[in-house]
């Protein structure tokens, strides 16, 4: 097991001053396909470079055609599962989560990435299902042992399952188990008590980062969400949609990086 190479790759993704990340989310093509804001990969990731974001989450066919514009630049997270639950409720989905694996830490080490994530749902209508993304999560979780990779657990509850996202119990049911299995980071949603999810970063065994949800209206509205997040004791920001369908990106992310590290 490399601890320091964990050490390593952990020390390129939160900055040494504030112990904070601001990660720009990228997997959702994958996920959805192509959604408002990424049709130009390259703009996206050159402002990302530009306004010193710390890190990136990419699939494999994205860092394999881009991967080079951050050379130098952000620590990338390499997305190796893919998930039919962001597609339920829509004509190309669904009624219950499926999860795969489509690429291996391996493969994500010869790439150069400082970490991998994937996700963990849970309160899924199907059991086998959260079963799956347990399984997943444990294998990739040696894995990153093996190979002194940083792993990101995305933890949250299943869309279309019996809970909601936002309960405080089920956020910090999800925490604590994905710190369990082994997360060096978790991914996970917000809740809008902040005394409760104050409680939940501190007792978490990982750091928590807080991913930006449904897209919010203006550059404001994001700044407001951002600085309640941090403020209530998150490690960091994984924002996708608030930030590449933002009318200015670049305006989103400088005031961003200055909220989480400011």
């Amino acid at each position: 097991m490399s601890e320091t190479g964990k050490a390593r790759r952990l020390a390129r993704m939160f900055n040494a001053r504030s112990g904070r990340m601001l990660c720009l989310a990228f997997d959702h093509g994958m996920q959805v396909g192509t959604v408002p804001g990424t049709e130009d990969p390259a703009r996206v990731l050159d402002a990302a470079a530009e306004a010193g974001v710390d890190a990136v989450i990419l699939n494999p066919g994205m860092m394999v055609r881009h991967g080079h514009r951050l050379a130098g630049g952000p620590a990338v997270i390499l997305r190796i599962d893919q998930t039919t639950m962001w597609r339920h409720g829509t004509p190309s989905g669904y009624p219950d989560t499926h999860n795969r694996l489509v690429s291996s830490v391996e493969e994500a080490v010869s790439m150069g990435a400082e970490a991998v994530i994937t996700y963990l749902f849970t309160c899924n209508n199907r059991p086998e299902e959260e079963t799956r993304t347990f399984e997943i999560c444990g294998a990739v979780a040696a894995a990153c042992r093996r190979w002194g990779m940083v792993h990101v657990i995305e933890a949250m509850a299943a869309k279309g399952g019996f809970a909601r996202h936002d309960d405080p119990d089920v956020i910090s049911l999800n925490c604590r188990m994905a710190g369990e299995i082994g997360a060096d980071i978790i991914k996970t949603d917000w809740c809008a008590d902040k005394t409760r999810f104050s409680a939940i970063a501190t007792q978490s065994l990982a750091p928590i980062a807080i991913a930006g949800g449904p897209a919010r209206a203006g550059i404001e509205a994001v700044a407001d969400y951002a600085r309640a997040v941090i403020a209530s004791g998150a490690k960091g920001l994984m924002f996708g949609r608030n930030v590449f369908e933002q009318d200015d990106m670049k305006a989103t992310l400088r005031l961003l990086r200055e909220i989480v590290h400011g």
